[in-house]
C-alpha cells in the first residue's frame, strides 16, 4: 500500500523520528533522500497534527490525523430544507427548551422550541398544522445551524 518500506531505518520505522533527527532513505538504487524532522504541532480540535520536515534541504509539511487521541466529534443530522416536516435549528446555540411533546397536535405559529445564543432566546414556531412525530435532540444540547430538532406528520 505504501511501497517498499524496507529502506526506512528499523528504529524510525517502529518508533518514528526525534525532533532534529536526520535519516537517509534510499528510494531507488542510487537515489537517496535526506529527511530531517523539524517539528510536530499540537493537535487541533479534529485531532490533526501538522508535521514539518526537510527533504533534501527543502521545507515541507503534511497534516496527519493522530489516531492515538480519542477525539469524538459530534455531528447531528441536518434538516432537509425541501421537507417542511423537518424542523431544524435556525442558528447555532443551545437547545434551551422544547415546548412540545411527541404525539402532540400543533397549529401553525405554535411555539415548538427555544434556542439560546449569546444570552438571547429565539423561539421557533410551526409553519403548518400537524402532529409532532419525533423529537430528535434533547434540551441542553448544543446545536449548529440546520441541525434537525424535530419532525412533524
Amino acid at each position: 500500500m505504501y511501497g517498499n518500506l524496507a529502506t526506512i531505518p528499523t528504529k524510525n520505522f517502529f518508533y518514528g523520528m526525534d525532533i532534529r533527527e536526520e535519516i537517509m532513505v534510499e528510494i531507488q538504487p542510487g537515489k537517496t533522500v535526506l529527511v530531517q524532522l523539524l517539528s510536530v504541532s499540537s493537535p487541533n480540535e479534529d485531532g490533526i497534527r501538522t508535521v514539518f520536515f526537510k527533504v533534501n534541504g527543502e521545507n515541507r509539511f503534511v497534516e496527519v490525523k493522530d489516531k492515538s487521541l480519542d477525539i469524538k466529534k459530534i455531528e447531528n443530522t441536518k434538516a432537509d430544507a425541501e421537507n417542511d416536516n423537518e424542523i431544524g435549528a435556525p442558528l447555532q446555540g443551545m437547545l434551551y427548551k422544547i415546548l412540545v411533546k411527541t404525539g402532540e397536535k400543533i397549529k401553525e405559529n405554535d411555539a415548538l422550541f427555544i434556542i439560546e445564543a449569546m444570552k438571547m432566546e429565539t423561539t421557533v414556531t410551526a409553519t403548518k398544522n400537524g402532529e409532532v412525530k419525533t423529537i430528535i435532540l434533547n434540551e441542553g444540547e448544543m446545536v449548529m445551524q440546520d441541525d434537525l430538532i424535530l419532525t412533524l406528520e
